[in-house]
């Protein structure tokens, strides 16, 4: 499949890849290298804003790397600005032209305040000071991180170590920007914030190569590449890509929510736009279904028709259902109360990161002390988690999430209140095995828990420390590692797991969790990083550990998950309880304290405002559907 011809084309490109193959060297438990790349030729012009696609696995950030210099092809050409690429000085030259933003933020944080970090890169490039001073504060501020300039990046929440990597990148002024996964770890706003970024760096005339597992970015870009195993499957614009249906679905990919959108409702009201653009696709949707009302398209217009379920809807605007009771706890409904016999109770916890004594040498910014740590990472917090039930923690970046489930399960102690296991109290150190062994734990990055030298020993370790006889630990560990998707095979039961790829390893680490049979599982952003194929996998398991009676703490940032898996929501801001309660009754919540609005919800909302009501809120893409359907035959 061509790319659609630029005007650009006529000049050189600006990234330039012949018949490039990379292999990984092999492991020990390896006969021969394994190829990422197998192949690959490809041109890309100054200006371009081009999307790269495909499943864990498949290639994506070893092309990237490759454009940065950062990896040198094992055969073929790779340049960038007309320079090579697999030589020092060349990838030296590049990289003073080209910035890279990792999918893990860690892997380039390199000072301990922020705006240091951030100054790092132009430092190097010999920037003036207040030239560069003015580049770390404008990066800052587009990224929304100004107000944490003098912060420890460690005492950042994973997100908000993902926006100081883009202003790392964003102040070295490239004319190429390369993004391996920047939104993985992000929230809804903070993925629109990126968004926004990246359409006025196009707009500036900057190329972006955009590594991403988000359909819908797809959509914005103005050339779509799709990798399998190494190879180019699918190239074009996004609406030649996307035509493509069963490629792919073949390649594990889903479609963008308005493709999918339009597809499902195919039958009813043919000939939906694919587009980026969510509003204009519910102006479309709206205006068919005022021309099968009768309706003039005049009529179609935001306020002309008014919604009996929104006039409904304004009466409760005010029953937000928080109240203070006499310690000063927020609640909402009955959700927070503490209950004893519930399998997580947070009973009026706060929890403050201890200050760091030590002075930091800033080289730079010195103008204006530097911020001083919040108090309270959470504050006087209370609410339960019911017995074989599943509660989604949510928030803005930064919101206290990720402090909350550790201190769930005891890798944090409170600085007050008291944290409840099955009525453990966490910080009771002669039921510390008790414990450990109600509660299972998976972090945001699950890779990172791996240290053994075989695959069956890191997912025994768990259970071994729990002294079961080995038999008992072998059927363990087969039956997690099949629930984590994996076949035990002799083959992967001997292998180093470092030796497997990403997906393969994170699916070890969950299953060194399951292989606990721990009653209560607490998951921090199980499905970041994940491609579709990935995520549908977690949630199915999700669902089932859900239906076998495990009690889940959710962390997410997914609210299409929320929706399709929450049986309660807690909402944090700064640390506090904003809002609780079903995913119903949070989404319906004027103001909605969310970090945003399922897809759905967002879509029909937006319907109304387009004179176009639904007569019930959906949550889910198949009840848009469902509503739509019953608005367009009634």
């Amino acid at each position: 499949m061509t790319a659609r011809p630029t005007p650009s084309q006529l000049d050189r490109p600006v990234i330039h890849l012949s018949d490039v193959h990379y292999a990984y060297p092999a492991s020990s438990e390896e006969t021969a290298s394994s190829e990422a790349l197998a192949g690959i030729s490809l041109d890309i012009y100054a200006g371009e804003h081009v999307c790269i696609l495909g499943g864990n696995g498949s290639g994506k950030s070893t092309l990237v790397q490759l454009m940065n210099g950062l990896l040198t092809a094992s055969s073929g050409t790779v340049e960038v600005f007309g320079i090579d690429a697999g030589t020092w000085e060349g990838a030296s030259q590049i990289r003073r032209r080209a910035s890279m933003v990792f999918q893990h933020p860690d892997d380039q944080m390199v000072t301990s305040i922020v705006a240091d970090d951030v100054a790092f890169g132009p430092e190097n490039l010999g920037v003036p000071q207040p030239e560069m001073v003015r580049r770390v504060d404008e990066a800052l501020e587009a990224v929304g991180m100004r107000p944490w300039a003098q912060a420890d990046p460690s005492d950042l929440s994973g997100g908000q170590r993902q926006r100081v990597a883009i202003a790392g990148a964003l102040a070295m002024h490239p004319e190429v920007l390369l993004l391996d996964e920047p939104s993985a770890m992000l929230d809804v706003s903070g993925r629109q914030a990126i968004q926004a970024i990246i359409d006025r760096l196009v707009a500036r005339g900057i190329t972006i190569v955009h590594v991403t597992h988000f359909m819908d970015d797809a959509l914005r870009a103005q050339r779509v590449i799709v990798l399998d195993h190494g190879r180019i499957a699918l190239e074009g614009t996004p609406l030649e890509v996307f035509r493509h249906r069963d490629t792919v679905a073949r390649l594990g990919l889903e479609l963008p929510f308005t493709v999918q959108l339009a597809d499902a409702l195919d039958d009813t009201l043919p000939g939906l736009p694919l587009t980026a653009d969510i509003d204009e696709a519910a102006r479309e949707l709206a205006a068919k279904l005022a021309r099968k009302d009768g309706k003039a398209d005049s009529e179609v217009q935001k306020g002309t028709i008014p919604s009996a379920n929104n006039e409904a809807k304004s009466d409760r605007t005010a029953d937000v259902r928080i109240s203070t009771d006499a310690h000063g706890q927020k609640r909402a409904g009955n959700m927070v109360t503490a209950q004893r016999n519930a399998a997580i109770a947070f009973e009026r916890v706060s929890f403050s990161y201890a200050a760091d004594a030590t002075p930091r040498k800033r080289r730079f910014f010195k103008r204006g002390k530097r911020m001083r740590s919040v108090p309270f990472a959470v504050q006087n917090l209370s609410f339960s988690c019911p017995h074989g039930t599943l509660t989604a923690l949510v928030g803005c970046t930064g919101s206290g999430k990720s402090t909350t489930v550790e201190l769930a399960c005891a890798l944090k102690m409170p600085t007050s209140g008291r944290v409840l296991v099955d009525g453990i109290d966490t910080t009771d150190i002669n039921r510390r095995l008790e414990l450990r062994s109600r509660v299972g734990y998976v972090s945001q990055l699950p890779e990172h828990q791996l240290f053994a030298e075989t695959v069956y020993d890191d997912v025994a370790f768990g259970p071994r420390n729990l002294e079961l006889d080995e038999a008992e630990v072998k059927r363990r560990v087969l039956a997690a590692l099949r629930e984590a998707g994996l076949e035990p095979t002799s083959d992967l039961l001997t292998r180093s797991p470092f030796a497997l790829s990403g997906g393969q390893q994170r699916s070890v680490a969950i299953a060194g969790i399951l292989a606990m049979n721990t009653p209560v599982l607490v998951l921090d952003e199980p499905m970041a990083g994940l491609d579709p194929q990935g995520r549908t996998r977690m949630r199915a398991l999700i669902a089932q550990l859900k239906q076998n009676g495990t009690t889940l703490l959710l962390v997410t940032h997914a609210m299409e998950d929320v929706a399709e898996l929450a049986d309660q929501v807690v909402v944090l801001d700064k640390g506090a309880l904003a809002d609780a309660g079903t995913p119903a009754e949070v989404f319906d919540r004027t103001p909605c304290h969310a970090p945003g609005a399922p897809a759905a919800l967002d879509f029909a909302r937006r319907l109304t405002a387009h004179g176009a009501p639904l007569q019930h809120d959906p949550l889910t893409l198949a009840d848009l559907v469902e509503e739509v359907r019953d608005d367009a035959t009634r």
